[in-house]
């Protein structure tokens, strides 16, 4: 392996989770804002998804 993948890779390792959680809160404010029904539901899933991971790796 070349100095020059090392990086990259220790970068997408450590950006990975919190680009995840982000996306996923991104994408449940905008269902709630955005949308109805099944929207909230969906909303309130990807909401509650990062709060979860977090308290799991706090505790």
């Amino acid at each position: 392996m070349s100095a020059a993948q090392k990086p990259r890779n220790s970068l997408l390792r450590v950006w990975a989770m919190p680009v995840l959680l982000a996306a996923l809160t991104l994408f449940g404010l905008l269902a709630a804002l955005l949308g109805s029904g099944a929207w909230h539901v969906l909303s309130w899933v990807s909401l509650c998804l990062p709060l979860l991971i977090v308290l799991r790796y706090l505790l």
